[in-house]
C-alpha cells in the first residue's frame, strides 16, 4: 500500500512538471496541495478556467451595454491576447472580432460636433429665430465627426446668408468638450489598455491605422500640464482621492505610448510631459494599486535606485495569506494581487522565491467554481446605496478576474511565441 501511494506521488510529480521523469522513487516525498497551487501546470490551468467566464461576461458586455469601457472590453482582448501568448488555446477568429468591435466603437465616439437639442432651445430667439430652429431639427443630437462636415450639413438645411449669420454661434453651441464620452473615443484609460493590450510588436494595415488615430486623439487629450484627466471609474466612482486617479491614468497613458516611442529609445513629446508632471506629484503609496503602477513607472522611465526603493514598499505591503490589498488595513483581493504579480514580474521580485509563489497560490486557491474571481467593490468605490454597489461588483468581478489572469500569465516562464 505504501510503495503504490508513492509511486501514486511521483506520477503526479511528473504529470505537474515538478519532477523529471528519471527521478529515484525512494527520494520522493509527497508534494503538499499548497505547493500543487503554485506550479506553472496550476497557473496555466487556472488561466484557462477563467477565459470562459471573460469571454461570457466581455461579450455579453458589448451586447447589453454597447460601451467600451475601461474594464470590460479592453480587458477581454488583453486576457485573451495574454494567454495566446503563454500558450494556451485561444479561438483567433472571436480575438479578431472583438478587436474590430473595440475599434469600431472607439471610431464611433470621436465626434467632435453635435447640436444637443436642449442647448438649441435655449438659444435666445432674437440670436436664434425659431424659423431656423426649426430648420435644424433634423441636425439635433446627430454625432459629426469635424467642423468641416457640421457646416457641410448646415448648408443643406440653411440658405447662403443664414449660414453666414448664423454659423459661428452653431459651431460654438455643437462643438462637444474634449473630454466628454461621445468624443473621447474611450478616454485615456480605456485607449491606453487598448494600447498595452494589443502590443505584439507587429502590426498589420488596419491595427497600425488605429494605433496612429489613438495616438493622435491622446495627444489631443492631454492637458497642458502633461497630465490626462481620468475617467469614470477612477476620478469619481472609486474611493481614491483625485490625485491619486490623475497621476495613475497619466502612469498608465504613459507607459502605454512608450511602447510606440521611436526606435533608439527617443521618447515622444506626450510622454516626455507626461514624465514631467508625474516628477512634480506628491506621492500616494497608501493605495498599493499606484505604488504598484509607480513601480513599473519608475522601471520604464527612473532610476534603479528609486525602482529598488518603491519594490521594497510594494514587497513590505504584501499581506500574510501572499496576496495584496487595494489599500492599506483591508484585506487582499484578486484585482490588487494580480496587477502588483503582473508589475513584479516585470520588474523583478527580489531574491525571495515565496513573492511570487505565495501569490500564485492565493490567486489559485480564490478563483471561483466558474473560473471568476470576486473583489467586492464596497471598500473600493465611494457609494453605499446597495444599487449602485450591486452595479459595481459586476464591474469588479470582471475587473479584478481579469488582472489575476493576467498577473498570473506574467509568471509564468517564456513559451517562444
Amino acid at each position: 500500500m505504501v510503495r503504490l501511494f508513492c509511486l501514486t506521488a511521483i506520477s503526479y510529480g511528473w504529470m505537474m512538471g515538478i519532477l523529471p521523469a528519471d527521478e529515484p522513487a525512494k527520494s520522493v516525498a509527497p508534494p503538499q496541495a499548497a505547493d500543487i497551487q503554485s506550479t506553472d501546470a496550476a497557473v496555466r490551468e487556472s488561466v484557462a478556467r477563467s477565459l470562459p467566464f471573460l469571454e461570457s461576461a466581455g461579450v455579453a458586455w458589448m451586447n447589453e451595454r454597447n460601451c467600451l469601457s475601461c474594464h470590460h472590453v479592453p480587458f477581454l482582448l488583453w486576457t485573451h491576447r495574454a494567454a495566446k501568448t503563454h500558450g494556451l488555446t485561444v479561438d483567433a477568429k472571436k480575438l479578431t472580432e472583438w478587436d474590430e468591435w473595440a475599434r469600431k466603437d472607439s471610431l464611433a465616439h470621436r465626434n467632435e460636433f453635435k447640436l444637443p437639442k436642449d442647448q438649441l432651445e435655449k438659444l435666445d430667439v432674437a440670436t436664434i429665430p425659431i424659423s431656423i430652429k426649426e430648420k435644424l431639427k433634423p441636425l439635433v443630437e446627430q454625432p459629426i465627426a469635424t467642423e468641416a462636415e457640421f457646416v457641410a450639413k448646415l448648408t443643406f438645411l440653411l440658405t447662403a446668408e443664414e449660414l453666414q449669420t448664423h454659423q459661428g454661434l452653431l459651431v460654438k453651441t455643437a462643438a462637444v468638450p474634449l473630454h466628454a464620452s461621445d468624443r473621447n473615443g474611450g478616454g485615456p484609460d480605456v485607449l491606453g489598455q487598448l494600447l498595452l493590450g494589443r502590443y505584439d510588436g507587429q502590426e498589420d494595415a488596419t491595427s497600425a491605422e488605429f494605433r496612429g488615430g489613438v495616438l493622435d486623439l491622446m495627444k489631443r487629450q492631454q492637458l497642458a500640464d502633461g497630465s490626462w484627466i481620468p475617467g469614470g471609474q477612477f476620478a469619481t466612482m472609486r474611493n481614491w482621492p483625485r490625485p491619486a486617479a490623475d497621476q495613475g491614468t497619466t502612469m498608465w497613458a504613459a507607459l502605454s505610448l512608450a511602447a510606440y516611442d521611436a526606435p533608439g529609445g527617443k521618447r515622444s513629446e506626450l510622454v516626455e510631459r507626461a514624465l514631467a508632471y508625474q516628477r512634480q506629484q506628491p506621492p500616494q503609496s497608501d493605495n498599493r494599486e499606484w505604488l504598484a503602477t509607480r513601480l513599473l513607472f519608475e522601471q520604464q522611465f527612473g532610476t534603479a535606485e528609486e525602482v529598488a526603493k518603491l519594490r521594497q514598499q510594494v514587497l513590505e505591503a504584501r499581506q500574510p495569506d501572499g496576496g495584496w490589498s487595494w489599500k492599506k488595513g483591508d484585506e487582499s483581493d484578486p484585482f490588487t494581487t494580480g496587477l502588483v504579480i503582473y508589475v513584479l514580474s516585470k520588474v523583478g521580485s527580489g531574491d525571495d522565491p515565496a513573492v511570487i509563489r505565495d501569490a500564485r497560490k492565493y490567486l489559485v486557491s480564490s478563483q471561483q467554481a466558474d473560473g471568476s474571481w470576486l473583489t467586492p467593490s464596497k471598500k473600493i468605490t465611494k457609494t453605499t446605496v446597495p444599487e449602485r454597489l450591486k452595479a459595481r461588483d459586476e464591474i469588479y468581478h470582471y475587473w479584478g478576474t481579469a488582472w489575476a489572469a493576467i498577473g498570473l500569465l506574467e509568471t509564468l516562464p517564456p513559451t517562444g511565441n
